[in-house]
């Protein structure tokens, strides 16, 4: 499961377990406002008939031989009417009916003897004194005990919704805190193993990554999982297996490199060697050109002594020999120069080919940008041996002068001329 999935679950989760103790803290509620209600309208009905109680006891006591009763009996009678309206709708409908019975005939029966009372009070106050005793044990009494009864009902009918709500708090605190206390656990424990497969995940790679670090390439970051972590390592591990692949072909690339620059120093090393060859050659035929030119010295010294010769043969043979040492002379020159080119184009070769030689050692750490370099370095070094190549073969395609027909001509001249000349003196 990913990290994503596991977040999204445990906030899930969380929600779910909020709304389950909303849903029962708000039933709780309701229920406990809907006994709070019935807990304050018998409160209010036991207020109601303990006023009741009290209204009735008053009038019980009062003294017919007053004139403040009269008015004492019509405002009890009108307060007694007051508090019957508010009692009967707060009564069970089963003892309703029974009630209103009982206080209705028991209270006119009262109030009809204390008016008589009061009228015969001033013709018979003996009379008068005695009715309202007799109605009070004869109404009020079993009036009183009505009403009590119905004040022990009430008493009992709070006592039992008051633990009704004790009850409801109760299983309130439990319905709020059971689910607080539950859901936090189970976050906590699902944030733990969380906490502790990401260590581990995490420790595993810094192992696989210290790892790579020490020159290990076939260590890989663990990727097993399917999780962001475990599609992270995966790229990781990619792109590490396309960087040891082109490692790879950098290292080949640098091996194939460095025997080409060996083959280029080996190459420059033969031609500075021919060079060196070319030019002893050139040193050997300037020599012989001044052997030459000595010779020639000589035969002119001999002609000019040798009157007797004829003008004509030897006019020509200087000429011929002149015409050879000219040649001879300019096929030296070139040679010369030649030879200086090659030595400095060997030169030139043998520093390049010595460079090459240093970038072939240090390519296998190059990075990508120094192999590009590396191989227009190497496109050029092709590119200079391939000119030393036609270098030589125009080299070689020169005739050499020192190896000519005319040459060799030109020396057997030069070397049997004055032998020439006596032996026709002699003749």
């Amino acid at each position: 499961m990913s990290l994503v999935k596991r977040l999204w679950l445990t906030i899930a989760f969380t929600l779910l377990s909020l709304v389950l103790a909303l849903s029962l803290t708000g039933v709780q509620l309701y229920s406990l406002t809907h006994q709070f209600e019935q807990y304050r309208q018998r409160q209010a009905l036991s207020a109601h008939l303990n006023q009741l109680k009290a209204a009735m006891l008053s009038l019980a006591r009062a003294d017919p031989m007053l004139d403040s009763t009269t008015r004492q009996l019509a405002d009890t009678s009108r307060q007694v009417q007051q508090l019957r309206g508010d009692i009967l709708p707060a009564l069970p409908a089963e003892r309703r009916d029974s009630f209103d019975q009982t206080l209705t005939q028991r209270w006119e029966a009262f109030t009809r003897q204390i008016a008589s009372a009061l009228k015969i009070a001033e013709t018979s106050p003996e009379d008068a004194l005695n009715i309202p005793d007799a109605a009070y044990k004869m109404h009020m009494l079993p009036l009183i005990a009505a009403i009590d009864q119905q004040l022990q009902a009430e008493h009992d009918g709070l006592a039992m919704v008051e633990a009704d709500m004790q009850a409801t708090v109760g299983r309130l605190l439990f319905a709020i805190l059971g689910p607080l206390v539950l859901m936090g656990i189970v976050v906590v424990l699902l944030q733990l193993a969380t906490a502790r497969a990401l260590k581990n995940r995490i420790l595993m790679m810094c192992q696989a990554a210290d790892k790579i670090a020490a020159g290990n390439t076939a260590a890989r970051l663990p990727d097993t999982s399917q999780d962001e972590l475990g599609q992270a390592a995966r790229h990781v591990n990619l792109a590490l297996d396309k960087l040891l692949e082109v490692m790879q072909d950098v290292h080949v690339s640098a091996i194939h490199s460095e025997g080409q620059s060996q083959q280029v120093l080996e190459l420059t090393t033969r031609v500075v060697e021919q060079t060196r060859q070319q030019i002893q050659y050139g040193e050997q035929s300037q020599q012989v050109a001044q052997l030459l030119a000595g010779l020639s010295a000589d035969i002119l010294q001999q002609s000019r002594e040798a009157g007797g010769l004829s003008s004509a043969r030897l006019q020509a043979k200087l000429e011929s020999t002149v015409a050879e040492l000219q040649k001879l002379g300019r096929a030296v020159e070139d040679i010369s120069q030649l030879g200086l080119r090659i030595r400095d184009m060997a030169e030139q070769s043998s520093l390049l080919a010595h460079e090459a030689a240093v970038e072939a050692t240090k390519v296998r750490r190059m990075t990508d940008k120094e192999l590009i370099f590396f191989r227009r370095s190497d496109e050029h070094y092709q590119r200079l041996a391939e000119r030393h190549r036609d270098k030589l073969s125009q080299l070689g395609s020169r005739p050499e002068v020192l190896g000519s027909p005319q040459g060799e001509t030109t020396i057997r001249a030069s070397h049997s001329g004055p032998h020439t000349a006596q032996a026709h003196d002699a003749g």
